[in-house]
């Protein structure tokens, strides 16, 4: 047998017998998962910097308040820089919070997260397109996928 068959109206796909469409679809989706796991690994990274898991010292008022990694590097990198012209520029924080800002580096810690999220719905998106790709490469045209924004 071949890595990829039909055999009596189930695949046969990388040692993998009596394998259903629904199966093959998932079989697929995790090898081009498993494709992308370098990606994924720095996707992790930049979300996993920016989450408040540092405690800061403790100020009149603020009680239990955390920072990230990324923010207190992105401070320490850019130190007291701030935009041009008394600019100041929204970034949120957590859930439906926003703050403003002048200094490039709270800008920056901040803004970190987001660029992780954004690189895993990418990651995603391309992992989606070439499962599909793949699967209908290999089934039987009336298991195949039609989808059209992929």
């Amino acid at each position: 047998m071949d890595t990829v068959e039909e055999l009596g109206g189930t695949y046969f796909y990388h040692g993998n017998a009596n394998v259903t469409p629904q199966e093959l679809f998932w079989l697929i989706f995790a090898e081009s998962l498993a494709n992308h796991t370098g990606i994924s690994v720095e996707t992790a990274a930049t979300i996993l910097a920016g989450q408040p898991l540092v405690p800061k010292r403790k100020v009149l008022g603020a009680s239990g308040s955390r920072t990230s990694i990324a923010s207190k590097l992105a401070r320490r990198i850019f130190k007291d820089a701030r935009f041009p012209g008394g600019m100041r520029v929204e970034t949120t924080i957590g859930i439906g919070k926003s703050r403003h800002t002048n200094k490039i580096g709270t800008a920056v810690g901040r803004a970190v997260p987001y660029f992780g999220y954004s690189q895993a719905v990418i990651v995603f998106a391309i992992v989606a397109r070439e499962t599909k790709q793949k699967f209908n490469l290999i089934a039987r045209p009336n298991d195949r996928i039609a989808w059209m924004y992929f």
